[in-house]
């Protein structure tokens, strides 16, 4: 897993090498050779040097540590990797040479992502498949392109106008939905559909039946009674 802050996931008191040889340590994937030998390798990948192993976290800047954290997240050589927010806590001139080292990343080592992320975007560029999420449930699934050209959520449609468009002409043309209402609790949602507060297409039906993920064809799902 690659955590969302990069600073409060790595153990202060920790050398750089010791962070990112714990899981090996733990799982006994090697001897000490061989978990030098891999840290390095690691280190060299991300974009830093094998002197650096030998540091503290505060000694690095924000972008460096988490290369740090995505070092750890590939010790133990997974075929799966959760991104929870990976970039969000960084300047926005130091995400796009972490998003780039993720997709080599990616490429070279044959890796899946789970990419949680609210910098749709972002989402976009990086992922073949997204899901939206509405209060801990998923609305809506499909490939990437067809999500973002045909989406059918009230809710994803409400995301995508969101989007801030840099030409101001087109901006200008762009229709913002603003969602109205109350956002209800997560710890205790609402029966029947978690958006029909705040949707405009809420009909009686809404308020009493759960929405089914359904198979719209081609593999785009979407959970809502206008389906």
């Amino acid at each position: 897993m690659i955590f969302q802050d990069p600073y409060a996931s790595l153990d202060p008191r920790m050398t750089v090498g010791d962070i990112i040889g714990e899981a090996i340590d733990i799982h006994k994937l090697m001897g000490a050779k061989e978990r030098e030998e891999r840290i390095q390798y690691l280190l060299n990948r991300v974009g830093l040097n094998s002197e650096h192993a030998s540091r503290y976290p505060h000694e690095f800047s924000g972008g460096q540590r988490q290369r740090i954290g995505i070092a750890r997240a590939l010790a133990v050589q997974p075929e799966f990797i959760i991104c929870d927010e990976p970039i969000s806590a960084l300047d926005v001139s130091i995400q796009a040479q972490v998003v780039n080292m993720l997709e080599d990343l990616q490429s070279d080592l044959g890796l899946t992502y789970l990419f949680i992320a609210h910098d749709l975007s972002m989402v976009k560029h990086i992922s073949n498949r997204v899901g939206v999420m509405y209060l801990g449930k998923l609305v809506e699934l499909a490939e990437s392109n067809e999500l973002y050209t045909k989406p059918l959520h009230p809710y994803t449609q409400a995301l995508l106008s969101a989007i801030p468009i840099p030409d101001p002409d087109e901006s200008a043309k762009k229709k913002r939905i603003v969602l109205e209402g109350e956002i209800p609790s997560p710890i205790d949602p609402p029966p029947g559909c978690r958006f029909k507060n705040r949707c405009r297409y809420a009909k009686p039906i809404c308020s009493e039946q759960e929405p089914v993920f359904k198979d719209m064809g081609g593999g785009h799902f979407v959970a809502c009674h206008l389906y």
